[in-house]
């Protein structure tokens, strides 16, 4: 759906450009939302009562550009790499993380980016690979568990300097690469709905309002291409290293991958 795409870029715009007209189109767009929100909610709804893939909506399932991810792991706790790879959908990084979430499906996207680069026969080797976010429960979430990656070996960092923006170190190369969300395609006003609910001050109309406009977004940036919505550069020299941690330790369960 493109709608909220391009409300935002109109709003976007009157505000860059220092328009007077930009509260008015503020509240168009924010008007405007809450309709698109309210005709996506019964759909919704009706999805998550009474089966057992209720977490799963349909919009998810269907999607034309949901990514789908191969990845290699070791066989068992000491073993060599397994013969044969896994396959990941969307509705396993649901299961894994809780719920459907707009951030959930940003990662998710801009791992596909960035993991095809590191990864060009397009499976995802779990064992090798390292992985940087802000500190957001969803991005976190979905970087670690598509790349193995874990704060207490090392493999996992946190950058609170980082917006929507993921790194990915592959280490036995080590390249490294950085997908960032391009800008204007989060809907600016959805950003000032969230950080009031954050601050605790808000309705639950509000609240499920914000809900109902985030599924929105991340339902629209499943229909298309991950180019149109990811930009990624690889980082020259780039160099790892581990986030500090009390409990720093190796893992034990890829030593003998290669045997």
């Amino acid at each position: 759906m493109n709608t909220t795409r391009e409300l935002a870029a109109i709003v976007n715009r009157c505000f860059a450009s220092g328009s007077s007209s930009g509260q008015k189109m503020k509240r168009i767009f924010n008007i405007a939302m809450t309709v698109l929100a309210a005709s996506l909610f019964a759909g919704c709804a009706s999805e998550r009562d009474g089966s057992a893939n209720w977490y799963y909506f349909g919009w998810m399932a269907e999607a034309p550009y949901a990514p789908v991810f191969h990845v290699r792991d070791t066989e068992s706790s000491l073993g060599p790499y397994a013969e044969q790879t896994k396959t990941i959908t969307m509705k396993d990084l649901v299961k894994m993380h809780g719920h459907p979430c707009d951030g959930l499906v940003t990662a998710a996207c801009a791992m596909k980016v960035g993991l095809d680069v590191l990864y060009p026969d397009g499976v995802a080797d779990r064992t090798d690979t390292g992985c940087i976010t802000k500190n957001s429960p969803c991005y976190g979430d979905v970087a670690a568990y598509l790349t193995g990656g874990r704060i207490r070996f090392g493999t996992q960092k946190i950058d609170l300097s980082l917006g929507d923006e993921f790194i990915l170190y592959r280490f036995s190369t080590g390249k490294a690469v950085k997908v960032s969300l391009k800008p204007g395609v989060f809907p600016a006003p959805v950003q000032a709905l969230e950080d009031k609910i954050r601050n605790g001050k808000f309705t639950d109309e509000e609240m499920r309002t914000c809900q109902q406009i985030e599924w929105n977004y991340a339902r629209d940036l499943l229909q298309h291409p991950l180019a149109d919505s990811f930009d990624i550069q690889t980082l020259e020299n780039f160099k790892w290293t581990p986030d500090l941690y009390e409990h720093l330790g190796k893992r034990g369960d890829v030593i003998n991958k290669n045997r």
